[in-house]
Order: structure tokens, then C-alpha cells, then sequence
């Protein structure tokens, strides 16, 4: 199962820290279906930048396939820029593609403050193209791969501390 990491952002969703943006995650509950939209639809992923110094076809191992495409909100690439950590509102999008560079499905994940402190405040989602929910919420596949990563905030791609 492929999943994508999102984390919250300034312009993604706010969290009480005193974040503005357009969209607050609160008003929808974290609905998988809602989020899809949001993502596609409202604040278009494929619009962000891609992550610092990453191709748009990166080589990728699995869970993820051979390839993917990483894309950030302008607070996570803020946070990756500042090597502080993750930033609460930081929203990670993965394209993750097969062999022939089809898409196979996107992983989110959004950085939520206090939503689950032991695995880095993370909520994860995992989206079949259609927008079809795979997993989501605290996803003991993601977490137990990430959690490798902990002291990087989860994250693998690369250094964000």
C-alpha cells in the first residue's frame, strides 16, 4: 500500500498555532473524501513546488513503486529550507508510479499539532487515483516505515533537521 504523506501548511490548513489559510481541515473532520478534493480540486497539489533538489520522476522504492513525484506546500518547503523540522500546517504529496511510470496512487500526509505525538504528529492518507481511500489516519505501515526516520521527522526524502 502506497501511502502519501501530507502535512499541514499555511496555505493548506490550520491548526490553533496561529496559522492563517483557506482551508481548515477542522471544518471537514479530516474527511478522506473531502481532503481528495481539496488536494485535486481546491488547492490543486501538482500547482505546489516540488521538494528541493528532487526530480519529477525520482527513483523510489516500495511501498511507494519505482518511481515517484514529491510535492510540498509552501510551509513544508519553508521547513525543508530552514532544517528545523517539519512546520505544524507542512503537507507532503507523493505521486507514486509503477514500472511505466503510471500513476499507481497517492500518498499524503499532513503535520497536525498534538494529533499523535509519537509518530510525529502526522495524519497519513493513501489515495487510489480515483480518489478511492486505501488508508488513513494513524496507518501502522506508514508510521512503522517512517518511524525509522524519527529523528528527521518521519520524513525520508531527505534531511529536514
Amino acid at each position: 500500500m502506497l501511502i502519501l504523506a501530507v502535512g499541514l501548511s499555511v496555505s493548506g490548513f490550520a491548526d490553533d498555532g496561529g496559522e492563517s489559510s483557506p482551508c481548515d481541515y477542522k471544518a471537514f473532520g479530516l474527511d478522506g473524501t473531502k481532503f481528495f478534493l481539496y488536494l485535486t480540486k481546491d488547492t490543486p497539489y501538482t500547482a505546489w513546488r516540488l521538494w528541493p533538489n528532487r526530480d519529477s520522476m525520482a527513483p523510489a522504492t516500495e511501498p511507494h513503486g519505482p518511481f515517484l513525484t514529491t510535492y510540498v506546500n509552501p510551509a513544508a518547503y519553508e521547513s525543508i529550507a530552514k532544517r528545523e523540522g517539519m512546520a505544524f500546517g507542512s503537507l507532503i504529496v507523493m505521486e507514486n508510479r509503477d514500472a511505466d511510470k503510471k500513476l499507481k496512487n497517492l500518498a499524503a500526509r499532513i503535520k497536525i499539532k498534538g494529533y499523535s505525538p509519537e509518530a510525529g504528529d502526522w495524519y497519513w492518507f493513501a489515495f487510489a487515483p480515483d480518489g478511492t481511500i486505501s488508508a488513513e489516519g494513524k496507518v501502522g505501515a506508514c508510521i512503522g516505515c517512517h518511524g525509522k526516520m524519527k529523528a528527521n521527522d518521519f520524513v525520508m526524502t531527505a534531511p529536514v533537521k
